[in-house]
């Protein structure tokens, strides 16, 4: 089979040691999956096969680089292997220091309630959680009252 004949396979993750790939044109092909199983388990280096024809993917758990592995399989006829996607740039989280304050209130309250302590220790922090977190501020207008 030539190369622009054999199936392509995407990088749905990878990471050293373990790696997925997705084959969406074979899926729910159970006899292209056996077939891709059984030549990757004959291959130096791989450990482990898991596929799923029902969503087309194949977990290979391996030991050295994938490209390796993606060359040998490409040579055995098995399938070619496309580009990884590109990482996702992370977003940082921003935290609001009212909330993680009110949280905070809120879990003393709870421990203090848990001491049998309700009168006025856990109340009172109650009162000043709800008002850092805005519970009872939120159907007001924008000038107060």
């Amino acid at each position: 089979m030539t190369d622009a004949a054999l199936p392509t396979a995407e990088v749905a993750h990878a990471m050293p040691g373990r790696a997925r790939l997705r084959f969406p044109d074979q899926q729910g092909d159970a006899a292209f999956f056996a077939s891709v199983a059984s030549g990757l388990s004959a291959m130096p280096g791989v450990y482990k096969i898991a596929t799923t024809p029902l969503t087309g993917s194949v977990l290979i758990e391996h030991g050295g680089p994938l490209e390796k592995i993606s060359s040998a399989a490409r040579e055995a006829g098995l399938f070619n292997v496309g580009k990884a996607p590109a990482p996702e740039a992370e977003t940082p989280v921003e935290l609001d220091p009212k909330l993680l304050v009110s949280l905070g209130l809120a879990g003393l309250a709870l421990w203090q309630m848990s001491r049998e302590k309700f009168f006025p220790p856990a109340l009172t922090l109650l009162w000043y959680a709800s008002h850092l977190s805005g519970i009872w501020g939120r159907g007001m207008p924008e000038g107060g009252e």
